[in-house]
């Protein structure tokens, strides 16, 4: 192998690496630091990569979440499909098992989500990947309550679009409060959950939802 070819294979080797270091690094360092206060020089020093490496894969520590995101963001969309997909299931099931699933996903990447809900409305980059994440949310509900209204196990009511972007920043704001301990009722993510289960389902369904029996 060529002394060039060895380079070049060196650096493919390299790169999923740094990359992947790079991402699990800002990760962890945003649940200390705000994104506001983060620097390149820290993410360098707890991914153990070199300023010439990071970058080759990211132009700024903006760019680094935004990347981030786009990774959290596709398993957010696999992990609330059961909200759109009921299958045999309630709608308090699927409900219940998909915005638990959203709930638990939050708090695995608490910092990261943080730092994009406070930071969005200044970085044009982050505010772009947010609203195309829950843009897709409000448009899967969307159709999810159409489906159900025209299947009759939903009543008529609010424009289907309208009420589904009303629920999903309903819970984008809670998830916020709740992992920024803003208020006290909201400061155990666990108990936001069921709310949140009745909000969906008594709001697309038309009817009161009762509490799970606790064990």
């Amino acid at each position: 192998m060529t002394a060039s070819r060895l380079t070049h294979h060196r650096r493919r080797g390299r790169r999923p690496r740094t990359y992947a270091a790079v991402l699990t690094a800002t990760t962890e360092l945003l649940h200390s630091v705000s994104l506001a206060e983060l620097s390149v020089a820290q993410i360098l020093e707890a991914a153990s990569v070199g300023r010439t490496s990071f970058y080759e894969h990211f132009s700024s520590k903006d760019d680094v979440v935004v990347k981030l995101m786009r990774s959290i963001s596709a398993e957010v969309g696999e992990a609330i499909q059961p909200m759109f997909h009921h299958g045999d299931r309630t709608p308090e099931d699927a409900f219940g098992e998909g915005l638990g699933n959203m709930l638990r996903m939050w708090l695995r990447y608490r910092g990261p989500v943080i730092a994009i809900t406070e930071e969005w409305p200044a970085v044009p980059e982050l505010r772009a990947i947010w609203f195309a994440m829950l843009g897709d949310v409000v448009t899967q509900l969307a159709a999810t309550i159409e489906r159900e209204r025209v299947a009759g196990t939903a009543p008529p009511g609010a424009d289907p679009v309208a009420l589904a972007a009303a629920l999903t920043w309903s819970a984008e704001r809670s998830f916020h409060v709740a992992m920024t301990g803003a208020h006290p009722t909201l400061a155990d993510p666990d108990a936001l959950l069921e709310p949140l289960r009745q909000l969906y389902v008594g709001s697309i369904y038309g009817r009161p939802v009762r509490a799970p029996e606790r064990a």
